[in-house]
């Protein structure tokens, strides 16, 4: 591994001890991964100099994404793990008759905002477009 992999290991690695103790189950995201996975997990690159984030599943890559800081590279990367934490969280929380986004979208902020309350801001602004389009739909 070279030292700037080393380097952004070490930032990772302390942003996910961040999370804790709700990172007990995302055990798979506890380390930055620096080569393909080829399971529809994410990986980082270094190439020619730029930080790329790299999806790939079944030998296919499906994203590459060169990010224009490391700022950017650990949101895309924090926010996956931030995600797959808030899911875990809305299935079992799950309020009947209630659209299940309300209560996964909500943590996923919240748990971005323990990391970087610009990151959170960041994807409340996503969700908002999201919801702009696709609005909430609780059961009656």
């Amino acid at each position: 591994m070279t030292e700037e992999l080393g380097s952004l290991q070490i930032q990772y690695a302390r942003l996910y001890e961040r999370l804790a103790p709700d990172t007990s189950r995302c055990a798979s995201q506890q380390e930055l991964q620096t080569t393909p996975q080829h399971d529809g997990s994410a990986h980082v690159e270094i190439v020619d100099g730029s930080y790329h984030y790299v999806v790939t599943e079944r030998g296919s890559e499906l994203e590459r994404s060169p990010a224009k800081d490391k700022d950017e590279l650990f949101y895309w990367l924090m926010s996956d793990v931030t995600f797959s934490i808030a899911c875990d969280f809305e299935v079992n929380h799950r309020i009947s008759g209630q659209d299940s986004r309300r209560q996964l979208f909500g943590k996923h902020v919240e748990l971005l905002g323990r990391l970087s309350q610009d990151w959170a801001t960041r994807k409340e602004l996503e969700y908002a477009q999201v919801l702009s389009e696709h609005p909430f739909r609780d059961e009656a």
